[in-house]
C-alpha cells in the first residue's frame, strides 16, 4: 500500500528535511536489531544516492522495504545497494516489498510506484529535477525515513483550478473515466503547495468536502494533502487561534484594492476557468470565491497563494517563484473568522481587513497593515514581500510530512 506525504492539520508551510546522511537524501542505518531476517538484496548495506556505499561494491544505490521486529510497524524504507536495474521510466514493475522482492529492478534514479518505473527527483533546488511535464512529490512511503522526506517522485504535473494535465489522452480531471465524478484530482505536493500533482481521491472523500469543509483525516486528526475535493486543500486553520485545518478552495486571483479599476476583484477572476468536482468540464466564472463555486460564506475572499509560500527569507520556492500560476492561483478565505494584532498588544483582535477598502502600494504605504499588498491582493511583483508574509502566519496551517491517501484507507481513518 503506498501513501503521499500531505498536510497535518494542526501544522498543515514548510517540511524539514532531516535524519539525512548527507545532503544528497541518504538515511542513516537503523540499528542492528531491527531486522527479523537479513534482508534478501545481496548487497544490504545502507548507502547514500550521490556517494554509494564507502568502500563496498554497490551497483544501484536504491530505496528498499525491509522487515523489522516492530509489530505496529512491521517494515521500513532505506536506501540500500543493489544490483543494477533494467528497467526504463514508464515501464511496468513490481514495487518493493518487505516480503520480498526487497526493491524494484528500475534504474538508478528511478523508483518503482503503482506498478510503473517513475522518475525520482531532489527536494532542493540544485538535484535532479523533474521535466516541465512533471512536478516533484513526495510520496510517503517512498524516499521517506523516520517520518522525514529524502526525495520525491516526479508525478504528471497539473493545475489546480482546471484540473487538467498538459500531456495524456484524458487531459479533463487529471485523466478521470467520468470527469464529473473524478477518481484524480490535481493537488499540491507536499512541499507548501509549490508544484502540483495528479493523485486518486481517496475513498471517504467525495465530491462534497469543498471550501471550509472538514477533511479527511487519518485516526490521529492529521489531514490528508488530498482529504478535500479536487480543486480544494487543507489550507486554513478553521479560525485564528485555531488547530484545526478546514478545506479551501483555490481560485482564480486578481489585484484587489480601492481603486475603481479593482474594487470589484475580492471574489476573483470572472473570466477565468476552473472545474467544480461535479461538473464534467472547467467552465468560465467557476474560479470565484462566490457561494456554491469556490467560497462558501459571504466575506470569503480570493487571495493569491503565493503570499502563503513565501519563506522565512522572502523569497518563494524555486518551482512556483517560475511557474505561471504565480501571479494568478488564489485561494479563498472567509475573512469573517480571522484577526490580526493592529496595535503591537500581542491580542488579535482586529477583523482581517477587506482589500476593497484598502489602497494599493505606494511610497505613502510603508506600514505592516495599512495596504492591499499586505494582505495578499496584489501580485508578487507588486508586493513587499516581507510584510505580506508576516500577516500570512499565524492563519495558514503549517505543512508537516503528513500522508496524502493514495489506495484505500485504514481503519480508524475519519
Amino acid at each position: 500500500m503506498a501513501w503521499r506525504c500531505g498536510f497535518d492539520t494542526v501544522l498543515v508551510g514548510f517540511l524539514v528535511l532531516a535524519g539525512c546522511g548527507d545532503n544528497h537524501g541518504g538515511a542513516s542505518a537503523p540499528p542492528p536489531d531491527a531486522f527479523v531476517d537479513a534482508p534478501v538484496a545481496p548487497f544490504p548495506t545502507a548507502c547514500t544516492p550521490s556517494l554509494g556505499a564507502e568502500g563496498l561494491p554497490c551497483p544501484r544505490c536504491t530505496w528498499a522495504r525491509l522487515p523489522t521486529t516492530d509489530p505496529a510497524r512491521p517494515e521500513v524504507g532505506e536506501y540500500v545497494c543493489a544490483p543494477d536495474g533494467h528497467l526504463q521510466v514508464g515501464e511496468a514493475c513490481t514495487e518493493a516489498s518487505a516480503a520480498g522482492p526487497n526493491y524494484d529492478d528500475c534504474v538508478e534514479d528511478a523508483v518503482c510506484v503503482d506498478g510503473v518505473c517513475k522518475q525520482a527527483c531532489d527536494l532542493s533546488e540544485y538535484g535532479l529535477r523533474c521535466d516541465a511535464s512533471n512536478a516533484c512529490t513526495i510520496e510517503s512511503d517512498v524516499f521517506v525515513f523516520n517520518g522525514f522526506a529524502l526525495r520525491g517522485v516526479c508525478e504528471p504535473a497539473c493545475d489546480p483550478l482546471t484540473q487538467s494535465v498538459a500531456l495524456g489522452p484524458r487531459p479533463t480531471a487529471c485523466g478521470s473515466p467520468t470527469p464529473d465524478a473524478p477518481t484524480l484530482g490535481c493537488y499540491g505536493n507536499g512541499r507548501n503547495d509549490s508544484e502540483f500533482s495528479c493523485a486518486p481521491v481517496p475513498d471517504g472523500v467525495g465530491l462534497e468536502r469543498t471550501d471550509r469543509a472538514t477533511p479527511l483525516a487519518d485516526a490521529s486528526g492529521n489531514a490528508y494533502l488530498n482529504g478535500c475535493s479536487p480543486g480544494f486543500a487543507p489550507f486554513f486553520y478553521e479560525e485564528t487561534g485555531a488547530t484545526r485545518a478546514l478545506c479551501a478552495g483555490f481560485c482564480a486571483a486578481l489585484e484587489t484594492d480601492n481603486t475603481p479599476a479593482h474594487a470589484n476583484n475580492g471574489k476573483g477572476d470572472p473570466n477565468a476557468l476552473a472545474k467544480l468536482p461535479t461538473q464534467a468540464m472547467p467552465t468560465v466564472g467557476d474560479g470565484t470565491c462566490d457561494i456554491g463555486k469556490k467560497g462558501s460564506e459571504a466575506s470569503s475572499q480570493c487571495r493569491f497563494v503565493w503570499t502563503y509560500l513565501l519563506q522565512s527569507d522572502g523569497t518563494l520556492p524555486y518551482a512556483f517563484e517560475h511557474s505561471p500560476l504565480r501571479d494568478t492561483l488564489g485561494v479563498c478565505i472567509a475573512i469573517d473568522h480571522f484577526t490580526y494584532d493592529a496595535n503591537g498588544d500581542m491580542t488579535p483582535d482586529t477583523p482581517y481587513p477587506d482589500c476593497a477598502t484598502l489602497p494599493p502600494h505606494s511610497n505613502a504605504t510603508p506600514g505592516e497593515f495599512d495596504d492591499a499588498s499586505d494582505w495578499g491582493c496584489q501580485k508578487y511583483t507588486n508586493t513587499p514581500h516581507a510584510l505580506a508574509r508576516r500577516n500570512a502566519l499565524g492563519i495558514r496551517a503549517a505543512m508537516e510530512p503528513a500522508q496524502l491517501a493514495r489506495h484505500e484507507l485504514e481503519s480508524g481513518e475519519r
